[in-house]
């Protein structure tokens, strides 16, 4: 007769020790809880979309999001794979590789705040780190609280958060993007007047961001250096302000659909602008 199962029996099962994750966000937290993955999909454009916290040494490239690279995971041989709802078409494939624990946190048509904080909980449960996670959502609230005080030279207007696509297209974040999340917990308010898509973003034309005259706006790099030069000659630009001195700001990456430490990050940077204000 076959053993039956440890769970069975009443033992403890050990956590999984060798995870891959095939989303930032999720690699974002498992690096701040102490639980580092040993692959992850798109490794190779971290230093360009997400920056912190650093991606540990001997990390594998998994290839990108869209295309997963099955052969070289299941080389790894990880106990367990970390995915999201955008992959579901693949969890069969990945299911005869590891279990598959998957995520939601982005695309939820509501704030991502909750469901990054559950699923930094989930996190802590499945790999025996909640302590962990508990310390690394505190350490989150203490830290966007001291930047408040800091960016208070921008309270004196709305903030419009936008990554510019092309020299005549952009995406503005307003609710129930993480951009937003960020700036309620600094006591900033989003300047966008529109409803956004479920991700948190309406993606418009350069004429667009008159509907937001009065506000500050804010780059994430990298923006299209084409970009610049329209904007500057740009009528609309001129005449909604934003090329007034220090109502348009750039700030370095900064990635928009990120975890918690993405909330840390853009804190600091825009309490650093502030500083230069």
């Amino acid at each position: 007769m076959l053993a039956a199962p440890a769970v069975a029996r009443g033992q403890a099962v050990a956590p999984p020790q060798r995870v891959a994750s095939l989303d930032y966000a999720i690699a974002q937290t498992l690096i701040e809880i102490g639980r580092p993955p040993i692959a992850l999909a798109g490794a190779d454009g971290w230093d360009k979309w997400c920056v912190e916290p650093a991606l540990p040494a001997g990390l594998v490239n998994l290839g990108t999001a869209r295309e997963i690279n099955l052969e070289i995971l299941q080389q790894l041989k990880p106990d367990l794979i970390l995915s999201t709802p955008y992959l579901e078409r693949i969890k069969p494939k990945l299911e005869r590789i590891a279990r598959v624990e998957t995520l939601p946190v982005h695309a939820t048509g509501s704030s991502p705040w909750p469901h990054l904080v559950e699923a930094t909980r989930r996190l802590g449960d499945l790999l025996g780190a909640r302590d962990e996670a508990e310390a690394f959502l505190a350490r989150t609230d203490a830290t966007l609280a001291g930047y408040r005080d800091r960016v208070a030279p921008f309270r004196d207007r709305p903030v419009l958060p936008v990554f510019f696509q092309t020299a005549r297209t952009a995406w503005v974040f307003g609710r129930n993007s993480l951009y937003n999340d960020g700036l309620v917990r600094l006591g900033l308010v989003n300047g966008w007047p529109r409803q956004p898509n479920a991700w948190g973003f309406s993606q418009v034309g350069l004429e667009a961001l008159a509907e937001a005259r009065e506000a500050r706006l804010i780059a994430f790099e990298p923006v299209p250096a084409d970009a610049l030069a329209l904007l500057r000659d740009s009528p609309i630009w001129q005449a909604v302000g934003f090329a007034e001195p220090g109502r348009t700001i750039r700030l370095a990456p900064t990635l928009a659909f990120g975890s918690l430490p993405v909330l840390t990050r853009f804190g600091r940077l825009l309490a650093e602008a502030a500083d230069r204000a």
